[in-house]
């Protein structure tokens, strides 16, 4: 058996499974278990949220490193539910190479869910939460419009823009200006809970979520990570809010 491209099969698996939001220790406890189930020994394994390295003894005796380098971020609860089941076939039925490689592409190349689903859940989230922080009716309808603007402009920008601190002021800057924009149209009322409504789509929630959680159960280089990168996204949206409102003037 290759043991160098089982490895890195492995670490396929383990990679994507950063990108879709898992647990550091979980990524960490699957790649462990699926190199023991190959009969590899003293298999060390280090995660944070920007690398994985892994050393270990193969059983014809070899010592193995690799070492992966992750620059992309995709939550993806419902791929990573997949990724799990297939950490789990992998440890019981050690499949040989071909068959790990066919396994992992069926999972990332499932069918994707439909397009206007997407911007149905953003139409619900941005208008709920201006009814929530107080707006009217064309306040809703505005922060609606916001929120197709906001999914419109992730599926022009993600394959453009890997830098998440750029990506997400470009993309408040534009919806603070589209907000302002269709108060003074008469389409909107309160500029304050329209942006509020809107920019819940950008919020990094679950990252900070994340973030907490993997202090909470010891990881505290991750959750640090995870936990600064949350802070700067949200600052850089905020960035971008602020000077829609200095270039407009507010709105009269």
């Amino acid at each position: 058996m290759d043991y160098d491209r089982i490895l890195q099969g492995i670490l396929d698996i383990g990679e994507e499974m950063v990108v879709c939001g898992a647990e550091v220790s979980r990524v960490e406890g699957s790649i462990f278990r699926m190199c023991e189930s190959y009969d590899m020994h003293r298999v060390n394994v280090f995660i944070i949220t920007s690398n994985i390295q892994v050393t270990l003894e193969a059983p014809d005796g070899r010592i193995l490193t690799q070492i992966r380098c992750i620059k992309r971020y995709d939550v993806n609860f419902d791929r990573l539910d997949y990724l799990n089941n297939l950490s789990r076939y992998v440890c019981d039925k050690k499949p040989d190479v071909a068959e790990l490689r066919m396994k992992f592409d069926e999972v990332l190349n499932r069918k994707k869910q439909a397009s206007y689903v997407k911007f149905a859940g953003a139409v619900m989230v941005a208008g709920g939460f201006t009814v929530f922080f107080g707006g009217g009716v064309l306040d809703v309808i505005a922060a609606s419009l916001m929120g197709i603007l906001v999914v419109t402009m992730e599926k022009i920008l993600i394959s453009r823009e890997t830098n998440q601190l750029v990506y997400n002021f470009v993309v408040s800057f534009i919806g603070g200006m589209l907000a302002m924009f269709m108060v003074r149209i008469g389409l909107g009322t309160n500029v304050d809970r329209i942006m509020m409504g809107g920019i819940m789509l950008l919020i990094p929630g679950i990252a900070l979520t994340n973030a907490v959680r993997d202090m909470l159960i010891g990881d505290i280089a991750s959750g640090l990570l995870r936990l600064v990168n949350a802070l700067l996204v949200a600052a850089s949206i905020a960035c971008g809010f602020a000077l829609a409102l200095i270039l407009l003037g507010g709105v009269l």
